[in-house]
């Protein structure tokens, strides 16, 4: 046959017109193709399986709509063990030629055979079990499991037993899926299907008819029509009366999924994706599981489990580095775990790479696209819309961890209904998570890529960081201004801004609590971009909802990097006022030392900037601190020129706290009628003002008054006030202190019930405010000044 198409020179009758002649030649070129098929058939049943599919290349340039040389090519290349190549030669072939050719991928099915009596019956074939191995066993996901298992089981009433389980890309949803089918395989007699969809893959995801195929041959089983409808017909039929299990990894979408999900009966599957389903979940009843990165526990499980005991022991001081930069991604975790395999001897130098956010990425690639965690992001990252990349990248500017539904708005002053449609598209592709009502967050691996990869310009980049700080610090403004009333600060209004308004001191409280990891996020922010302005006013927005929930080290931190910048960026009187918060927080620390020389800077500051409301405030806070270093004599004359300064000023209310203070040093002086009467002059200017804080401790300062002169009735009174405006303030140290004197007050009045009352509420506080030694807490807060 090889000799006799050796013979074949160009076109047969190629000079010669006229019909008969073309007929002829259509025959002998026919004949060619035929000994052609003929003779590639013959080399492969020889075996000489390269001859073949050279000769079957070189036949399909010549005969490219040749289905038979098709055919004999898929054979040659599955002999070559070559089958990567199939599908793709499918594909082109099906896009060249307009034909389908799913049918090319089916076998015969196995029909009856009859089998004498005197033969023995075969043994029954063993049923497919096509699940991956797995490097290692699965770390936590507990929960995940069980539901996944009882979901596939049929144990969740009324819903189908098809599991959807998504996440970002490089969140162990694979591994899930392969272990829990290991754990449940034997309650799938019929057997065990697993197909890569490859739907975010670089290459063109499967298509369905090649993954019908494959699965109809491996269940025997073939369509009556070689259709895609005859397809899904036949493969629901075969599943209808067995118990198969189907891990259909990686789907694009619900689509890509929909044809190869069983119907009705005891089949099941778990289709994973990045992409969220709620499709699936929609038309199929499927059982959504979304599944989160690992936590610090399980991620240095799995970090273990990876290197084995013996490196970890060597890798154990940079345990907690790798797993937090990681940030609970399985993907990471087993790329370092290699990259520490490999190089033990440069653990230090891989960690150093991993710590820093400009070479994070590239520490967690080994070059290939399942080991690389830039190019696993990627692949869906391309898949979003334009819109939909730049919110992205606007999120990764923003410092998180998490963002507001209307700081978002921010982000981009769009319609709602567009950022709404934007956000969920990133939300359903998983880059971007709703870990409570419209509060929303990226993973740190993804903030990271995009904000290597995004091409974006300065100018961009520092409009959109102006966005974000301006936003944060008006709302921050806005619930300090609720706390303290009494607060002057240079920030001024914002009408193009939609600012929260809360109603309330606890309103403002809550606000904060919410949105402190993601202020506190801003001021790094705009300390690395130099924004001066937003490194010193975010502290001081912040320092007296940290005062107030007890984060004084906070306060600390973030107030020494306000006063460089104020001293860069603001007046004297800025300058002035930071110190005298630093002085206010070290106070609270008991640091008295160190807050009385940030209260003498503070007054120094201003007596030499002319600033006579400055080194008022600046007074009256020294005086506070040197009353309570047990110097109440030299307190009173701060007191006094403080008094002097606000009445000069007209400030009524810098009046009523400097009175309050000379009331409070005339008692530790012991002259409880002078101190009263001082109480007394300042409840009239405080009473009904927006300053309740001032108000409160009055209220207080009236309460050991009148403890000292007898008149416990009076006491009770006071501290109950005290206490009542303290708890409107969510002010837990303060109330704490007031109800201890109010327990002592009320067991000298013999109302014993009520004073254990008091003190088990003080103690609820403390413990709330992180004190380890109640009692401790409790007799230091009695006995100070």
């Amino acid at each position: 046959m090889r000799a006799a198409l050796a013979e074949w020179r160009g076109t047969p009758l190629e000079d010669l017109p006229g019909d008969e002649f073309e007929q002829k030649r259509t025959d002998l070129i026919t004949e060619l193709r035929d000994a052609t098929v003929s003779c590639v058939l013959t080399e492969l049943e020889c075996g000489e399986t390269l001859a073949g599919l050279e000769r079957a290349n070189a036949g399909l340039v010549a005969w490219p709509e040749s289905e038979s040389l098709l055919r004999l090519k898929m054979r040659a290349l599955v002999d070559l063990d070559r089958q990567d190549q199939v599908e793709p030669l499918l594909a082109a072939w099906e896009r060249r030629s307009g034909r389908p050719t799913v049918h090319l991928l089916l076998g015969q099915a196995d029909g009856p055979t009859p089998t004498p009596t005197d033969v023995p019956a075969p043994a029954p074939r063993s049923q497919p079990r096509q699940l991956p191995s797995q490097p290692v066993d699965l770390i936590g996901r507990h929960h995940e499991v069980e539901h996944i298992s009882n979901t596939l089981l049929g144990r969740t009433a009324g819903r189908s037993r098809l599991a959807a389980l998504t996440g970002m890309p490089g969140v162990g949803k694979t591994i899930l899926a392969v272990q829990t089918a290991t754990r449940i395989a034997s309650r799938f007699p019929d057997g065990v299907l697993y197909v890569d969809l490859n739907g975010f893959s670089r290459g063109e995801p499967e298509r369905h008819g090649a993954v019908l195929a494959r699965f109809l041959n491996d269940l025997k089983a073939r369509p009556a029509t070689p259709t895609m409808d005859g397809m899904v017909s036949a493969y629901r039929t075969a599943l209808a009366d067995r118990a198969v299990l189907l891990v259909l990894d990686n789907a694009r979408d619900e689509d890509h999924a929909r044809p190869l999900l069983p119907g009705p009966g005891r089949s099941a599957a778990i289709i994973t994706s990045r992409r969220q389903l709620h499709g699936l979940a929609i038309r199929e009843g499927a059982e959504l599981v979304d599944l989160a990165p690992m936590g610090t526990e399980d991620a240095t499980q799995l970090l273990r489990a990876r290197l084995g005991d013996d490196r970890m022991g060597i890798a154990a001081p940079f345990a907690d580095d790798i797993v937090e930069h990681c940030a609970g991604m399985p993907l990471a975790l087993a790329i370092m775990a290699a990259r520490i395999a490999q190089r033990p001897q440069a653990l230090a130098g891989l960690v150093r790479t991993l710590r820093r956010a400009d070479t994070r990425l590239r520490s967690l690639d080994l070059g290939t696209e399942d080991l690389s965690v830039r190019l696993s992001l990627e692949t869906s990252h391309n898949l979003l819309s334009e819109t939909a990349a730049k919110l992205l990248w606007q999120l990764a500017v923003h410092p998180g961890p998490t963002i507001s539904w209307e700081a978002l708005r921010a982000l981009e002053p769009t319609g709602a209904v567009g950022a709404g449609i934007v956000i969920d598209e990133l939300i359903r592709m998983s880059l971007v998570t709703e870990p409570s009502n419209e509060r929303y967050a990226i993973h740190d691996l993804v903030r990271v890529y995009v904000d290597e990869s995004a091409n974006r310009s300065n100018d961009e980049r520092a409009r959109v960081i102006e966005r974000v700080l301006r936003f944060l610090l008006h709302n921050a403004w806005a619930c300090d201004r609720k706390l303290d009333p009494a607060r002057r600060l240079p920030i001024g209004e914002a009408p193009d801004l939609k600012v929260v308004d809360p109603a309330q001191a606890t309103d403002a409280m809550s606000w904060f609590e919410e949105e402190y990891s993601t202020l506190t996020a801003a001021v790094g922010l705009a300390a690395k971009y130099e924004r001066d302005r937003y490194t010193w006013l975010l502290p001081m927005v912040l320092v007296t909802f940290q005062w107030r929930s007890g984060r004084h080290l906070d306060a600390v931190k973030y107030l020494e990097q306000a006063l460089d910048a104020a001293r860069r960026e603001g007046s004297p009187a800025d300058v002035a006022m930071v110190h005298r918060m630093l002085a206010g927080t070290h106070r609270s620390l008991a640091d008295l030392p160190r807050a009385t020389r940030e209260l003498r800077s503070a007054v120094r500051v201003s007596e030499d900037d002319g600033d006579v409301l400055g080194a008022a405030l600046g007074r009256h806070i020294l005086g506070v601190l040197l009353r309570e270093s047990g110097a109440p004599g030299e307190a009173l004359e701060h007191f006094t020129a403080a008094l002097s300064d606000f009445e000069q000023l007209g400030d009524s209310l810098g009046q009523g706290a400097a009175l309050n203070g000379i009331g409070c040093a005339r008692y530790n002086l012991g002259e409880y009628d002078t101190g009263l009467e001082y109480c007394r002059r300042s409840l009239a200017l405080l009473e009904g003002t927006a300053d309740r804080n001032g108000l409160a401790y009055l209220l207080f300062s009236l309460g050991r008054i009148h403890v000292a002169l007898g008149d416990h009735e009076s006491a009770l009174a006071d501290f109950e006030r005290a206490r009542d405006v303290y708890r409107s303030l969510t002010y837990g140290s303060r109330e704490a202190r007031t109800l201890i004197w109010l327990a002592d007050t009320l067991r000298t009045a013999d109302r014993i019930e009520e004073a254990e009352g008091a003190m088990d509420r003080a103690r609820v506080l403390l413990a709330e405010l992180g004190e380890k030694d109640l009692d401790l807490a409790i007799e230091t807060l009695r006995r100070m000044p």
